[in-house]
């Protein structure tokens, strides 16, 4: 399955995200299911995951619902985040899992990318922890172009 394909290019081609203990548990159309174990090496000065970790993890998700949303195009796209957006809302206690999704008509952005050869959309994450808490919600503006 497609999906499969593109946990698979990500993990092998993304070694932070392995050092971390990431993993990408499930990619629809536009989606994506991410978590992070607990694990102390991780942890910030309050004993709670570490603020460049839950970005790394939400970012992660962001691409992982990216690529979903272009799956039969991705390998011939050049995708770059441009900009993302991070709100802390509460401490993230033991494991985390990040749930990402491109809120915009896929469609759309399809024929937009297929018209201009280009197209920049954000993608949405939420981050929880281990007891289901919203720890932060983040935004990642993509940009995706044509391989030349």
């Amino acid at each position: 399955m497609v999906y499969d394909r593109i946990k698979q290019q990500m993990m092998d081609t993304l070694p932070f995200v392995r050092l971390l203990g990431i993993s990408i548990d499930d990619i629809g159309a536009g989606t994506s299911k991410v978590s992070m174990p607990e694990d102390p090496k991780l942890h910030n000065h309050l004993g709670t995951q570490h603020a460049g970790a839950l970005f790394t993890l939400a970012e992660t998700a962001s691409g992982a619902a990216m690529a979903g949303g272009f799956a039969e195009l991705i390998l011939g796209l050049r995708p770059v985040a441009k900009e993302s957006r991070i709100q802390y809302q509460k401490l993230a206690r033991g494991a985390t899992r990040a749930e990402g999704r491109v809120p915009g008509d896929l469609t759309a952005l399809k024929a937009q990318l297929a018209q201009d050869g280009k197209v920049a959309f954000p993608v949405e994450v939420d981050i929880f922890d281990s007891e289901g808490t919203l720890a932060a919600q983040v935004t990642v503006d993509w940009y995706l172009s044509q391989k030349r």
